[in-house]
């Protein structure tokens, strides 16, 4: 439920934004910008850098450490805090 409520990574909110809903009938589905990376050419630091829309400079070079959110709950991003608090 922790996820639904806030998720902490800009790919978890994407996915779960793109979900349809009853009460927007009629209005565009969000998607995620761009195309997954090629597997064999990963980018460096985060893989989801590319599309991200908070990626900054530390995305871009650092692959992020896997933070713990919850008891059974970890996020792999540099922003995780800033992405539960929007």
């Amino acid at each position: 439920h922790d996820i639904y409520r806030a998720p902490a990574h800009p790919y978890t909110k994407g996915l779960l934004q793109s979900i349809p809903r009853l009460d927007r009938k009629g209005q565009e589905l969000y998607a995620i910008k761009g195309l997954p990376p090629n597997l064999t050419r990963i980018p460096g630091g985060c893989a989801f850098h590319p599309r991200c829309p908070i990626a900054r400079d530390v995305c871009r070079t650092e692959v992020p450490q896997l933070h713990t959110v919850g008891a059974e709950r970890g996020s792999a991003c540099h922003f995780w805090k800033e992405t539960i608090g929007d």
